[in-house]
């Protein structure tokens, strides 16, 4: 960084929401901070499948570049088409959004909430956006002892709460664990009878094996709303792009708050190209199974603390007691190594982290940098 001392730079950024050892996805920050390019900086911070994008999409983007000289579409109506078609629903079902967090903080106000109730560990942005909305919101926390997996109970603690409205994701963040089908199943149908909506979060549904979508249900149940993000499958973080599933009558709601030209060309481009790539998810679950047992298989040999079961493509891993977590990160940082502190989600603590699923090469390099750590700690 030029003309700001390094120290001083971290020193102001330890208490900012912006400080990239406390969130994920900051590596153009920690890149800054750390003096480096970008591109030497390993994120195991930010979910993104570690694959990377589909074969080719560069080349469609290039082939496509002179869309950038016109208004994309008002409402990214052929990516919308293109959904439509694979999900065997009328495109009125859904809407497009730049990242599923915009649509996030569009349902406070569109739907008139005045009740809602979160299932955590959560996403932040879940409560972020009803906060902005002005809102008062309940948690209530998936078990500990289950390994962060709902359960009936969970759903017995939410139905207590008398909401009408309940966020939930499927699999969670950031425990990774899938809602079992039964579960989700009486919650789905006593939101239904207590005329409450229900809002799932499936933004890592694809990267797991046993997980089923509630998007085909949206026909039959006019208070679900499904929530579906191209990024974290493709690949994308830098063009944003999801889109959400509802009632069309919910969907025409939503669509009369929501600003025209919300994607840009590049981003409906490279929606279409992606979605268009056959046996692509296949060839990511045979890798992230992989790498994520990979990832577990360092982590315990090290003994740090515990891993939690995840059927998602991010680990959740609490250490040990006697680990200065915040060390470790910073540790881990200063190596150009970024990890997620979760101990700043609501119901975890400090000494939590959030690992995302990476390639070989790596996790060998997470794994180097924690040993570094150890052997500093044993030494000091």
């Amino acid at each position: 960084m030029v003309g700001v001392p390094l120290k001083a730079s971290m020193a102001a950024a330890v208490n900012s929401e912006l400080d990239p050892r406390r969130h994920g996805g900051r590596i153009f920050e920690a890149a800054r901070l750390l003096g480096r390019d970008w591109r030497d900086i390993i994120d195991f911070s930010a979910n993104i499948n570690p694959l990377g994008p589909p074969r080719g999409l560069k080349k469609a983007l290039d082939e496509e570049f002179d869309q950038i000289l016109h208004y994309p579409e008002v409402r990214a109506e052929s990516l919308t088409k293109k959904i439509a078609e694979l999900s065997g629903l009328s495109a009125e079902y859904f809407l497009a959004g730049a990242g599923s967090t915009p649509q996030l903080h569009l349902l406070p106000r569109a739907l008139d909430l005045s009740r809602p109730v979160i299932i955590g560990p959560a996403f932040s942005e879940y409560e972020a956006a009803l906060s902005a909305a002005g809102l008062d919101h309940q948690y209530v926390l998936a078990p500990e002892s289950a390994g962060w997996q709902m359960n009936q109970d969970t759903v017995d603690r939410v139905l207590s709460r008398k909401p009408d409205a309940v966020f939930l994701a499927n699999p969670a963040n950031p425990t990774g664990r899938l809602v079992p089908q039964e579960v989700l199943a009486r919650l789905l149908q006593e939101c239904r009878r207590l005329s409450a909506w229900l809002i799932v979060d499936e933004a890592f549904l694809d990267f797991t094996e046993e997980g089923r979508s509630l998007l085909p249900q949206v026909a039959e149940q006019p208070r679900l709303i499904v929530l579906k993000s191209l990024t974290k499958i493709f690949a994308l973080p830098g063009l944003r792009l999801a889109y959400l599933a509802a009632s069309p009558k919910v969907v025409a709601r939503l669509a009369a708050a929501t600003i025209p030209w919300t994607l840009s060309s590049p981003a409906i481009t490279a929606g279409l190209f992606c979605l268009s790539r056959k046996g692509f998810r296949e060839s990511t679950l045979k890798g992230v199974k992989i790498f994520r047992r990979h990832l577990v298989r360092e982590l315990q040999a090290l003994e740090l603390g515990q891993v939690f079961p995840s059927e998602a493509n991010f680990l959740l891993w609490r250490l040990d007691p006697e680990i200065n977590s915040r060390k470790l990160i910073d540790s881990l940082f200063h190596s150009g190594l970024l990890v997620r502190d979760a101990g700043n989600f609501n119901g975890l603590r400090p000494g939590y982290l959030r690992l995302a699923v990476r390639p070989a090469p790596e996790i060998s390099a997470l794994a180097a940098g924690l040993k570094k750590f150890l052997a500093g700690s044993l030494g000091s």
